[in-house]
């Protein structure tokens, strides 16, 4: 019959026990796959000094923006997208106008590229925006005129201010858009549009679950 010293079994059961909990924790997931959105927001090389390009990245899914204050780079450029990221932060999307956006976002780097209307090719670089409760994207929907349209704006960490207000459904866009934000109050800024200055709020997106606009 063979014996066993039930004191040293107990021990090499809470050794073994010890080395699985450590090999469960070494592979455990990266830290930012825990969730939570990061914005990014990039100036254009050959674009107006307003144009921007901005994009809400989370849990491997991005929403992402270019707007201006420039009246014609908006009819060829200014658009909405969203997706899915690819590997190592790739995106890309095309407008249903066949707009095409695509690039990187790595770290706190946001690099890439538009393909406009006019098959301009215009460069974007830029950097993630603090989550300082103002800088990011904004968008909002309100009435105006004979039509609802969608407000989308970018303000970055330095105030510089772009936004547009698009026809729901449509590539035609209300002109002129002031060019200062009203604020109003915490991840919220009023957006004057129109000659006559109609004020529409739009909301900072902090997180891309839950109801959307476009």
């Amino acid at each position: 019959m063979v014996k066993i010293n039930l004191n040293w079994f107990v021990i090499l059961l809470l050794l073994t026990l010890a080395t699985a909990c450590g090999s469960q924790s070494s592979s455990s997931a990266p830290a930012d796959s825990a969730g939570g959105a990061k914005t990014y927001i990039a100036a254009f090389e050959n674009g107006p000094a307003s144009a921007r390009a901005v994009i809400v990245v989370e849990d491997g899914k991005f929403d992402a923006y270019v707007c201006s204050l420039d009246d014609a780079f908006n009819l060829t450029t200014a658009r909405w997208y969203k997706g899915e990221l690819g590997q190592a932060g790739s995106f890309q999307g095309v407008s249903n106008d066949g707009v095409e956006f695509k690039g990187n976002v790595s770290g706190d780097g946001f690099t890439g590229t538009v393909l406009n209307t006019a098959k301009e090719s215009l460069a974007f670089s830029g950097a993630a925006a603090p989550a300082d409760g103002k800088s990011g994207l904004y968008r909002g929907t309100g009435n105006y005129g004979n039509g609802e349209v969608i407000v989308g704006a970018v303000m970055a960490a330095d105030d510089t201010f772009a936004s547009t207000a698009q026809y729901k459904g449509k590539f035609e866009f209300v002109s002129p858009v002031a060019a200062q934000p009203i604020e109003l109050r915490e991840h919220s800024l009023g957006v004057k549009i129109g000659p006559d200055g109609s004020q529409i709020t739009v909301n900072l997106v902090t997180t891309l679950t839950g109801p959307q606009v476009f």
